[in-house]
């Protein structure tokens, strides 16, 4: 019989965005972790993981070493170490090593560009980076990737009347394709935007778990949403969309009696 490992998403699964982890979550991962390995699949680095899901990783009733970190899509992996006592990275690969320099300096050229247009148009509370080289993608955040959730706010909302994000799509996907880059645009949570090369995606995961039967939990199942590609692969038994943590909480007991089965 293969091991079982359920995935989630972070922000907007498990947390909510840019949020720290609940309480009422962590007791319901501790539940999960006594029938099935748990990994969280993220575009984000791991260093916001090891932030917003700190008390998570701090709970004494959590069994760390069954417990994964997926940061990146998957294109870096970090497991409990328990010679260390702490999460150690065991694998992580290049985006500019596999696209090259001039291919990462053309899309990071684009991305500047849009973000001068977005700041001359729109007035909105921008602040810090915009930029984030994460080693296997390039996240664009054009509200500023320092934002409270107050300012995220403002952008949602000048986001959801503009399509600001759905229109900066198609220009990324243009001048990507344009040039022959051999890569992606996602929509990266619900602010920015996630670039890295082609298969880089969520599924990306999958490489480290060929002995494991998958579930996957995430928020951005539909459309250019970063979790529509893992999503789709282990649809229909074995994928789940949430609209929130709340939700995230009722598939969890959902697929935890599922398993007594």
């Amino acid at each position: 019989m293969s091991k079982s490992i359920v995935l989630f998403d972070m922000d907007g699964t498990l947390t909510k965005p840019r949020a720290p982890i609940q309480e009422n979550m962590i007791v319901a991962i501790a539940n999960l972790l006594e029938s099935s390995e748990v990994g969280i699949v993220t575009g984000s680095d791991s260093d916001y993981v090891f932030q917003q899901c700190k008390s998570l990783f701090e709970n004494k009733y959590i069994d760390k070493t069954n417990l994964h970190l997926y940061p990146c899509n998957g294109t870096k992996v970090f497991k409990w170490s328990i010679e260390a006592g702490s999460y150690e990275e065991v694998y992580s690969i290049s985006m500019i090593e596999e696209l090259g320099q001039d291919a990462y300096n053309s899309i990071l050229s684009s991305c500047l560009e849009y973000q001068a247009c977005i700041a001359t148009i729109h007035h909105l509370p921008y602040t810090g980076t915009f930029l984030h080289y994460r080693g296997s993608m390039l996240n664009w955040c054009p509200i500023g990737r320092s934002a409270g959730i107050d300012q995220r706010e403002v952008w949602i909302k000048e986001d959801s009347h503009y399509k600001l994000r759905e229109h900066f799509h198609r220009l990324l996907v243009r001048d990507i394709n344009k040039a022959g880059i051999q890569a992606t645009v996602a929509l990266g949570g619900s602010t920015s935007f996630d670039i890295y090369p082609n298969g880089w995606d969520k599924t990306y995961v999958t490489r480290h778990l060929d002995s494991y039967g998958m579930t996957f939990v995430g928020d951005k199942c539909t459309g250019t949403g970063n979790d529509k590609t893992l999503y789709d692969l282990l649809q229909p038994a074995d994928s789940y969309e949430t609209k929130n943590p709340e939700m995230t909480i009722s598939l969890i007991d959902s697929i935890i009696e599922k398993s007594m089965t």
